[in-house]
């Protein structure tokens, strides 16, 4: 919706230019056609800006007609209009690309005949189309330069416009504050405007408007109303009433959240009159909706049901889906809150088939969690239990499906800066070889004003005229080769730059391809170690039972631990996130650090033991409790753990004689009165100083690539500053290697 808003509002701007409201497209045609020279150009640009909205390729068509005779007539204003109706069309066929060039080329042209409220014009096409490429932040560059000009121009729409559209883009970014500042200065503009027409008066009640909602949604409610009241006052000086009743309704939610609900309900109810009374049957529903929460919120339950039946019916007689899922949800809280349990989940497993027929995710999921609690409060504790994994497993897929959705925005903003990146290096290009038929052009210059002296010469000593006309003929034959090995120098530079842009884009393409590869592996690496817990513990059992020494105790434990890593694969996902550095813990609970590193050591001790590793634990007899994610924590210390073993295996292999050399590892806990602590020591191989400062980041290791990925330090590292704790590493090079884990206390 942004972006067609944009795109109405971007035509609406060059309109004045075009003028072509006035004329059909067919008298446009037949002027044409009989039109001759700069007046001819004009009308093939009008009738193109004509058929913009109905046939673009039409429209580019005359757009490339027309820069071709502007060319030819040296008109530069017209070629540049020319150019900018190819890029309106461009734009209006979804080929970015091409308009991106098509408008960049009109940029410099008015740039360079100093039309500035033309060069404005390009400049908020160029926003339009980053807009529609989703890339916000390049859009508002654009859009500031354009209103920098358009204040030096003391353009007032123009900047009213601007200031409506980066208000709308901080909107859809969530930054509410510059928004407000948006809004505010378009406010501003038109109140200094004196009188103002029906079309300001129009951009003045939305300003109100959107301000209001952000009142509303930073939860100052006195002032959304006040700002709400003064848009519907404006709507109804215009005389427009569903514009004025949509106001009252944003104020009657607005008392409603305010939790004055008697305010609310007298709105509500005008604004029902009114639906009413037009017939407007489908503009009913969501004031049924909002009478029914006051009536719900007064605890008037019977009276609530009634106005949500109405909006069901409604909903339903007008296909409207989600308005008869809220219609249908609301009657069940009504339901619950009388008690009546089983009718509540009626309406629920209703809502929920209509959610699944129309295969709507996020309703789906809502209603799974809402019929999870309803049963547990009847005490069906396993239909709770049923309800609650339909609702974990959709969330989880709704996740995925939103991560997808980042990614790709994030692979459409690369590939912008790539774009933009090329356009720089483009415009680069076309600067040098300006220069260079600059210099062309002067050196035929030179050889022109010299052939013309040596022929003056020539007249006034007669006598040396054959001579002094063959050396004209040699300087002819040199400029002639001058100009070819320039035009050849031209030829392997154009040819050269075209290499380097393939180039460019397999080095990108081929860094992709690694990125994407080493993301894998990190993944497989992570999702190894509670595999390799569970084979271990498998193992383990196997063990003691060939030994006749397995307890009911002992397999029930490795059974729950190994169920325990179970759960940790199902969380491969918050690595991920734990990697960009912006995921937070989920499950947060209050955990004893001895125990997490018992439960680690019960999955490694075994290994240890097989390669004579000697284990020191130094743990505190009692230390206090901190709050974390006890599988995350025991993921930390299983990590340094793993590579402590890696460390002293590495540094045996290296040693002359291994037979005085001793494996250690020691694990060490204690605690001040800020933080508890915690250290893993080794005496393994160590790290080079030069390698410290990367310890921590993401894919650097020191391993062989069939050893490691360089993820388990940095996702170490992530979740402990996610707990607001802190990691660091002291080595020395074949001596040990210490690593220091500082917790906060809860």
């Amino acid at each position: 919706m942004l972006q067609s808003r944009f795109l109405v509002f971007f035509f609406f701007l060059l309109m004045p230019i075009v003028g072509f409201n006035q004329q059909s497209v067919e008298s446009l045609e037949q002027r044409m056609n009989n039109a001759k020279g700069d007046e001819k150009i004009s009308l093939i640009i009008e009738l193109g800006n004509a058929l913009l909205a109905s046939d673009t390729e039409k429209a580019l068509e005359l757009g490339l007609k027309a820069a071709f005779l502007a060319k030819r007539s040296e008109n530069q204003l017209q070629e540049g209009n020319a150019i900018l109706l190819m890029a309106q069309a461009s734009l209006a066929a979804n080929e970015y690309d091409n308009a991106i060039r098509y408008f960049n080329r009109a940029l410099n042209l008015f740039e360079k005949i100093n039309q500035r409220q033309l060069h404005a014009n390009a400049l908020i096409g160029i926003a339009e189309v980053y807009s529609s490429e989703l890339n916000f932040n390049l859009a508002k560059n654009y859009l500031q330069d354009a209103l920098t000009l358009a204040r030096r121009l003391n353009n007032t729409t123009l900047q009213i416009s601007i200031h409506r559209k980066l208000g709308e883009i901080a909107i859809v970014q969530n930054s509410l504050t510059n928004a407000y500042e948006e809004y505010t200065s378009l406010l501003g503009i038109l109140n200094e405007s004196g009188t103002l027409s029906e079309s300001q008066l129009k951009l003045k009640a939305n300003a109100h408007r959107q301000i209001g909602n952000i009142y509303r949604n930073e939860g100052n409610f006195d002032k959304s109303i006040q700002s709400y009241q003064k848009a519907s006052a404006i709507e109804q000086t215009l005389g427009n009433k569903d514009n004025e009743m949509a106001d009252r309704q944003n104020i009657a939610y607005a008392y409603y959240l305010r939790e004055h609900l008697d305010s609310a309900f007298v709105y509500y109810n005008q604004v029902l009159a009114y639906y009413q009374l037009q017939k407007d049957s489908a503009s009913t529903i969501p004031v049924l909706i909002g009478i029914g929460d006051v009536f719900f919120q007064r605890g008037q339950y019977r009276q609530a049901v009634a106005s949500y039946n109405r909006s069901f019916e409604t909903a339903v007689a007008k296909n409207r889906v989600k308005e008869q899922i809220t219609s249908l949800v609301n009657i069940s809280r009504c339901f619950n809150a009388f008690g009546d349990f089983p009718s509540s989940q009626q309406y629920l497993s209703q809502a929920l088939a209509i959610a699944k027929r129309e295969n709507l995710t996020n309703s789906s999921a809502h209603i799974y969690r809402y019929l999870s609690e309803l049963n547990e409060m009847e005490g069906k504790h396993a239909q709770a239990l049923d309800y609650y994994k339909l609702w974990a497993e959709m969330r989880d897929s709704i996740y995925s499906e939103e991560s997808g959705q980042k990614m790709a925005r994030m692979q459409i903003l690369y590939e912008i800066s790539q774009k933009e990146r090329e356009n720089k290096i483009l415009k680069q290009n076309n600067e040098i070889q300006e220069l260079q038929l600059s210099k062309t052009r002067y050196q035929r210059m030179v050889f022109i004003v010299l052939a013309l002296f040596l022929f003056a010469i020539l007249i006034l000593f007669g006598f040396f005229f054959r001579l002094k006309q063959k050396d004209f003929q040699k300087q002819k034959e040199t400029e002639l080769r001058i100009t070819e090995m320039n035009k050849s120098l031209e030829r392997r530079m154009i040819s050269e730059i075209k290499k380097q842009e393939k180039q460019q884009l397999l080095l990108a393409q081929k860094s992709k391809l690694e990125s994407l590869g080493t993301l894998a592996a990190g993944i497989a690496h992570e999702i190894n170690q509670p595999l390799g817990g569970i084979s271990m513990g498998l193992d383990n059992i196997l063990l003691k039972l060939s030994e006749h020494n397995l307890s009911d105790h002992y397999l029930k434990e490795k059974v729950n631990l190994m169920f325990e890593n179970v759960d940790r694969i199902k969380k491969i996902i918050d690595h991920t996130r734990t990697f960009s550095r912006s995921h937070k813990p989920v499950s947060f609970e209050r955990v004893d650090v001895n125990e997490v590193i018992n439960s680690a050591l019960i999955m490694v001790k075994a290994q240890f033991e097989n390669h004579n590793i000697r284990l020191n634990l130094n743990l505190a007899s009692s230390i206090e409790q901190v709050v974390a994610d006890k599988f995350k924590l025991e993921q930390v210390v299983l990590n340094l753990l793993s590579n402590a073993k890696h460390a002293v295996d590495e540094r045996e292999k290296n040693e002359d004689n291994t037979a005085n050399y001793k494996k250690l590892i020691e694990v060490t806990t204690w605690e001040d009165d800020e933080f508890v602590y915690l250290s893993v020591f080794d005496n393994g191989h160590g790290i080079k100083k030069k390698y410290l400062e990367k310890i921590f980041d993401p894919f650097y290791t020191t391993k062989n690539q069939d050893q490691g990925t360089g993820l388990g330090l940095s996702i170490s590292y992530g979740f402990i500053k996610d707990i607001l704790g802190d990691i660091s590493v002291e080595s020395e090079e074949g001596v040990y290697t210490k690593f220091q884990v500082n917790i906060p206390k809860s």
